[in-house]
């Protein structure tokens, strides 16, 4: 459900429900006052708490955030790593001599459907485009292994063999990253903490009056802007960090000329 869900609505969500915590924290406060000092703003065993819970809740975000940003600096050096895979292919393309040009521009409408599927932020039209991103390397790949068929089996072979090889495993290996994510267990174990840590902050915050609601709201909304933050690292689409595909539409371009 977190995955799918709207960054803006999930930022909102755990806004909402920190706040309303945070309300009821300050609700059951009042409710216990009998059995703490209300003149007082807290104890200092409450603020030995409070430091425990935040503490373990910034390693927490920190954690996550490191994960999502490692999965998301993967997707992107793969994208790198796939336009020298085809930058390399190309350039031994001139082996083949006659049979050149028509593998050249099937690898340029390879590298072409491999930036467009990445830019797609739809997963349906992007599982399509991937899709014929497919079609247009296996295509590539018979006539290109119809076309060392007819020569000699040589260096030549090996070394566009290889090069064609690379592509495929790159390909594999961007889709194994676009899937990868951050268990949706760990994304709502860690909103759960968010929610429990202000309904705490709350009951400690009620022993002063209940003031500091403004900063204790803006508090929790730059918690919120954290955790939209890890899932939009965490999302290969749909957000407002994307992988960029600056390199492999320079080598599409570079091939279409």
């Amino acid at each position: 459900m977190i995955d799918d869900a709207p960054l803006w609505l999930v930022g909102l969500l755990l806004l909402a429900a920190m706040l309303l915590a945070r309300e009821g924290g300050l609700q059951l406060h009042r409710r216990l006052r009998r059995l703490a000092d209300a003149s007082e703003p807290g104890s200092s065993d409450e603020s030995y708490v409070m430091s425990g819970v935040f503490g373990l809740l910034a390693l927490l975000m920190a954690f996550a955030f490191s994960l999502a940003l490692d999965r998301y600096e993967e997707r992107r050096a793969l994208v790198v790593a796939e336009a020298n895979a085809i930058g390399t292919l190309a350039s031994r393309l001139h082996l083949l001599g006659a049979d050149e040009g028509a593998l050249h521009r099937e690898l340029s409408r390879y590298a072409a459907a491999r930036a467009s599927a990445g830019r797609s932020e739809d997963p349906e039209q992007s599982a399509r485009l991937f899709a014929k991103a497919e079609g247009v390397h296996d295509a590539f790949g018979a006539h290109l292994f119809g076309a060392l068929a007819r020569g000699p089996a040589d260096a030549r072979t090996t070394l566009l063999v290889q090069a064609y090889d690379s592509i495929g495993d790159i390909a594999t290996e961007r889709r194994a990253a676009r899937a990868a994510r951050l268990p949706g267990g760990v994304l709502a174990l860690l909103m759960l903490y968010c929610v429990i840590g202000a309904g705490m902050l709350g009951y400690t915050l009620a022993g002063g009056g209940g003031r500091h609601r403004l900063a204790s709201g803006i508090f929790f909304a730059l918690l919120a802007f954290a955790f939209v933050t890890i899932l939009d690292l965490d999302r290969p689409r749909g957000g407002a960090i994307k992988v960029p595909q600056i390199e492999l539409e320079r080598v599409a371009r570079s091939l279409a000329r």
